[in-house]
C-alpha cells in the first residue's frame, strides 16, 4: 500500500518507524486518528489495521536470538543473520512478563522479543554539511539499505549532497530548494513504466513511486525495479556511465519509511517522523 506523507508538520507516531503516515477513521468517532495510539494500553497489546502500513524496524542484536512460531514451540530464524532485513511490526503483546512483536520481512515472519529489533531511524538530509559525510552515511547507515541497493546501478557516480537536498525539496526559510541552479538536469525519478494488475488493467509507476513504496519483499527487489524503469527509458548501464564521465553528479535521497528519532516510551516506541523527510525520495543526474 502506498503511504501518504503530510508536508510541514511533525507527527509523533506510536509504535516505531512507519512506512509513511496514514490516517484512518476511528470506528467510535468521526474524526481521524492514528492507530498507533493504542500501543499505550496497560497490557501492551496492539494490532496493525488491515488498511495501514506497519511500523518499520531493524535487527538490534549480533548474538543468537530467535524468531519463533505462533505457539513459541519452534525457532524459525536466528535474527542475528538478518542484520539488513527491514522488519515490519504487525502486533505487540505481553507474554510471560515480556513484550513480543509479530514481525515480517523479506518473506519471513514470526514472533520475537522486542529488544531484538529497534525502530528504523534516518537522519534529516538537511543535517549534512558535506558530500563526504553524506556519502559515508549512505554507505554505512542501516536506514540507507534501499539507497545502497539503488547505488549499485550507478557505479563510480559522484553523489552530490547539494543536488540530493535540492531534489528532495528541502526548505531554506520558507523557500523550497530546487534544481534550477544546474544547467543540465535529468529527472530520473519521474521516469516510469506500465505495470499490469491481476485484474487485467495497468497503471503507470514512476521511480519515485517505487522509492516511496513499503519494502514488502526486499530492498534489492525494489532497486531492481528502479533499474528496470531506467532501462526501459534508455538509461542503460553504458549510458549512465557515459553521463557520469561527462561530469554529471548524482542526487539521491531515500527515506525508506524511517523516522528521524525515537523515544523509549510505549510499545513498540514513540517515533518522530517529520513530514519533510517522509515521501520526498529523489533521484537526479545533473551538472
Amino acid at each position: 500500500m502506498k503511504t501518504i506523507g503530510i508536508k510541514g508538520a511533525t507527527l509523533l507516531i506510536l509504535l516505531g518507524a512507519v512506512a509513511g503516515s496514514v490516517a484512518v477513521t476511528n470506528a467510535s468517532a468521526s474524526k481521524k486518528s492514528y492507530p498507533w495510539k493504542y500501543g499505550l494500553t496497560k497490557n501492551y497489546s496492539w494490532s496493525a489495521p488491515k488498511d495501514d502500513a506497519a511500523p518499520l524496524y531493524n535487527t538490534n542484536t549480533k548474538k543468537n536470538a530467535y524468531i519463533w512460531n505462533k505457539n513459541f514451540t519452534k525457532k524459525l530464524y536466528n535474527i542475528k543473520k538478518y542484520q539488513y532485513t527491514s522488519w515490519y511490526v504487525q502486533k505487540s503483546f505481553k507474554r510471560h512478563g515480556k513484550v513480543y512483536y509479530q514481525v515480517y520481512g523479506n518473506k519471513k515472519s514470526g514472533y520475537v522479543w522486542h529488544g531484538y529489533v529497534t525502530p528504523a531511524i534516518s537522519k534529516k538530509i538537511s543535517s549534512f554539511k558535506s558530500d563526504s559525510s553524506y556519502r559515508s552515511y549512505l554507505n554505512n547507515n542501516k536506514s540507507q539499505k534501499l539507497a545502497r541497493a539503488v547505488l549499485k546501478y550507478f557505479p563510480k557516480a559522484k553523489v552530490s549532497l547539494d543536488l540530493s537536498q535540492r531534489g528532495a525539496g528541502q526548505f531554506v526559510g520558507n523557500t523550497s530548494l530546487n534544481t534550477s541552479n544546474y544547467k543540465h538536469v535529468i529527472d530520473l525519478q519521474s521516469l516510469s513504466h506500465d505495470v499490469k494488475t491481476s485484474y487485467g488493467t495497468s497503471y503507470n509507476e514512476t521511480i519515485l513511486n517505487v522509492l516511496d513504496s513499503p519494502v514488502t519483499s526486499s530492498n534489492a527487489a525494489l532497486a531492481k525495479t528502479v533499474n528496470a524503469i531506467l532501462m526501459k527509458n534508455g538509461y542503460t548501464k553504458k549510458k549512465i556511465s557515459n553521463l557520469i564521465n561527462q561530469g554529471y553528479k548524482l542526487g539521491i535521497y531515500v527515506n525508506g519509511g524511517t523516522g528521524i528519532s525515537a523515544g523509549k516510551k510505549g510499545y513498540p516506541w514513540t517515533i518522530n517522523t517529520q513530514a519533510d523527510t517522509m515521501n520526498s525520495s529523489t533521484l537526479y543526474l545533473a551538472k
